[in-house]
């Protein structure tokens, strides 16, 4: 089930309601605080993590590893060169 965040314009705050899309979309939600109805759904962002390049410090060195990531050609994925 998907987690939404919504502003509530009246109280002015955050909350977040874990909903079936149909609720969500049908405007079936209220404020947790102060119970108002002036709500709107706020976009929610989220972080993806890179991996592979060792670029964010996260240990992996995709250059040095054994096995080339499971291509079949050992890394070098249609270029030919094995």
């Amino acid at each position: 089930m998907p987690l939404y965040e919504f502003y509530c314009t009246d109280c002015r705050e955050k909350f977040e309601v874990l909903s079936p899309f149909a609720k969500v979309s049908q405007g079936d939600v209220v404020c947790q605080k102060c119970h108002g109805s002036h709500v709107r759904k706020l976009l929610s962002v989220f972080a993806a993590r890179r991996g592979g390049d060792g670029e964010l410090g996260d240990g992996y060195d995709f250059e040095s590893s054994a096995g080339g990531g499971g291509c079949a050609c050992g890394g070098h994925c249609s270029c030919g060169e094995h």
